[in-house]
């Protein structure tokens, strides 16, 4: 927190502070792809106001918050993008930063950084034109080169590093992982690779069956190769370094389903575009409306709280 004391953490009752906010600015987004969570919110037309984001913010910087992520939809689509970092970072000297699908980066990046915003995951599932037009539902325009230009417009920003995002789908991306290993070597961008995700009540659905992949047998073969390997707290991730032909690249793996280790190290609290905090991205139902508290400091400051300390572990 920035001018104030901060105040230590809230845990949970399994033992779990929360540190950073995930913060959806919308529900919407100008792609449409096929595994898309929309952080466990249906589509819809709220949102906060930069003020109502601020607000937020503030009461959770109280508590000692100081990394906050900016999603969607696609976050870069509201208009007042700028001012909402600017208002976050006059509460948060941590981390800020957002994911977005790269589109409008080569308008924005530099307005953002100017702004306060550190650097910018960019989802990227597929170096294939078809396979990169199939997932994101695009078949009607070529978004892949304009994705490539907003990666470069970050860089040249300096919203770095950059991680690319790379959901693995089984029989449509997951033969491009080498080729997307290289890209990101060549490109000087961290490789996120993601396991596609589903609750439990939707772990048999077709869309599971067909699309999930067990990413962990990857991620064997990748830690043989590895010059050295990196520990990242959130979530208790390791990212690996390799060597590839176009020089050495970064590669994290995200692996939520069936793993307690991935809840048990979750320090995350999310916040919907309409106004709710939202402890777990899997767990259903468990919204606590602050619709109505946003401008109310105690009340918001109580509910606050009050979801911090209702968080349970997903697998457990």
């Amino acid at each position: 927190m920035i001018n104030g004391a901060v105040t230590k953490y809230i845990y949970d009752n399994f033992g779990r502070p929360v540190k950073s906010l995930r913060i959806q600015l919308n529900a919407i987004c100008n792609f449409n792809c096929i595994f898309c969570h929309m952080e466990g919110t249906e589509r819809n037309i709220a949102y906060m106001t930069p003020e109502e984001i601020e607000n937020i913010v503030s009461i959770s910087a109280n508590h000692g918050v100081n990394r906050i992520k900016f999603t969607g939809g696609e976050p870069l689509l509201r208009e007042d993008i700028v001012d909402i970092v600017k208002r976050t970072r006059k509460h948060i000297d941590g981390s800020i930063s957002l994911t977005t699908n790269g589109v409008m980066l080569p308008k924005l990046a530099h307005k953002l950084k100017e702004a306060g915003l550190d650097r910018v995951n960019i989802s990227m599932h597929a170096i294939d034109e078809y396979n990169f037009k199939f997932i994101t539902n695009t078949e009607k325009k070529d978004f892949l080169p304009v994705v490539k230009e907003g990666i470069k417009a970050a860089q040249d920003a300096g919203l770095g590093p950059i991680k690319i995002n790379f959901v693995v789908m089984k029989n449509i991306n997951e033969n491009e992982i080498d080729n997307m290993i290289d890209f990101c070597a060549e490109n000087n961008c961290i490789l996120q690779l993601i396991e596609f995700e589903a609750n439990k009540e939707k772990e048999k659905s077709y869309e599971y069956l067909k699309y999930h992949v067990d990413i962990r047998p990857i991620e064997n073969k990748i830690k043989k190769k590895a010059l050295y390997v990196e520990h990242n707290d959130l979530h208790n991730r390791e990212r690996y370094l390799i060597n590839t032909d176009y020089g050495n690249v970064k590669i994290e793996f995200v692996k939520p389903m069936h793993n307690t280790d991935f809840c048990k190290h979750c320090t995350r609290l999310r916040v919907t575009a309409d106004g709710n905090l939202k402890t777990c991205l899997l767990r259903e139902n468990d919204y606590f409306n602050i619709k109505d508290k946003l401008n109310d400091e105690k009340l918001l400051n109580d509910e606050y709280i009050k979801a911090v300390k209702s968080r349970i572990p997903y697998w457990r």
